[in-house]
């Protein structure tokens, strides 16, 4: 039984988002600005959404994290670059580890990775440095007012006062607004290019549970891939961590014969987002158990709307906020969607790679006997 749309894109009712209490902002109707260079597609459309689910085939369990992670570690350890070495621990291991978290998922559907995704990571990373100094709730509009920590790291209070503290500080919140680590805006979510090229398996498990053998796929845009690969992330946060999983329904979260997996998908949601990498928490007045203040903040988005295939996505406020709460609550899913995006989206992308021959050691090598 495949998984339905609406379950991953529910209908918001009993998790209140934390963000939505604080302020309603009113959101600018501007045109769009694009870079020079990119040519637009017609608008985005999806008609596959209605029954689309990923294919998330070795995706790796909580035990397989924490051993690839040590692997990370150890392989930290043999970098001799002072460049690399003197970007912030816990920001290189976020990178790091969704580089092996990912290429465990693609290993297991029988994709390697090429050099050139090694590079594309390291520019990434190199590119937060510039773009966000690894804040990931740094947001920015489009005439350059910014408010940031201005180094790696943040903390859930901040992040759950994110809007109310961009509007204090005259920020422009709209669909061209920047936010996290890379500095995306909503506008991702409806306007369409190509693809950035770099491997197959950078789309193929958002092409449906079948990878590129999936029936009646459609061709993926920027745009379709973005919104499916946040759908991807939310479907954790709603229970689905198996190939076999089918993610649980707003209203079937407290249901003892559901809850269990709702509760494990919310942990798990948070490692693959690595946002404990980033985030702390620092008053212990309001956020009284560290673990419980995570798990709320995530179950405050899992059920959020980017909007639907009638009306469109990512074109009214609540969606917007929906886009916002994700790539920034979860730096890792902020990097997936760089990696989605060509060069010329950012104007950090003349940047030179950072970390390149700690890539290089994490990467697994095809068979030579395949």
């Amino acid at each position: 039984m495949e998984l339905k749309r609406q379950c991953i894109n529910g209908v918001a009712g009993v998790s209140l988002s934390l963000l939505a209490v604080l302020i309603h902002p009113l959101f600018a109707e501007d045109v769009p600005q694009f870079v020079k260079g990119q040519s637009q597609l017609p608008a985005a459309k999806d008609p596959a959404d209605s029954n689309w689910v990923p294919d998330i085939i070795g995706l790796p369990d909580e035990e397989q994290v924490e051993s690839l992670t040590r692997h990370v570690a150890e392989v930290m350890t043999e970098e001799e670059d002072t460049n690399c070495n003197a970007i912030d621990y816990n920001l290189r291991m976020l990178v790091f580890q969704n580089f092996v978290i990912y290429q465990h998922m693609a290993n297991a559907q029988h994709h390697y990775f090429k050099e050139k995704m090694v590079l594309k990571y390291a520019h990434v990373l190199a590119m937060i440095l510039k773009e966000s100094s690894g804040d990931p709730t740094n947001v920015t509009d489009m005439d350059g007012r910014s408010i940031s920590t201005s180094r790696p790291g943040t903390n859930l209070l901040r992040w759950s006062k994110l809007l109310k503290l961009t509007v204090q500080n005259g920020i422009k919140l709209n669909y061209q607004t920047n936010y996290g680590l890379t500095q995306l805006s909503a506008d991702r979510l409806f306007v369409a290019f190509k693809l950035a090229q770099g491997g197959s398996h950078n789309k193929d498990f958002l092409e449906g549970k079948y990878g590129d053998a999936t029936p009646n796929k459609v061709d993926l845009n920027s745009a379709i891939a973005i919104r499916r690969l946040i759908w991807v992330y939310q479907g954790f946060a709603q229970g689905r961590l198996t190939q076999n999983d089918e993610c649980i329904h707003e209203e079937d979260i407290y249901k003892p014969e559901f809850n269990e997996r709702y509760q494990t998908g919310l942990k798990m949601a948070l490692l693959y987002c690595g946002t404990k990498f980033l985030y702390r928490v620092d008053d212990q007045s309001i956020w009284t158990n560290q673990n419980s203040a995570f798990e709320t903040a995530m179950a405050s988005v899992a059920y959020c709307r980017l909007g639907n295939s009638k009306t469109g996505y990512g074109k009214d406020e609540m969606d917007e906020r929906c886009f916002a709460e994700w790539v920034t609550l979860c730096p890792a899913l902020n990097v997936n969607i760089a990696l989605l995006t060509r060069l010329s989206y950012f104007q950090t992308r003349k940047i030179k790679p950072v970390c390149i021959d700690t890539f290089n050691r994490l990467l697994n090598k095809e068979p030579k006997n395949r």
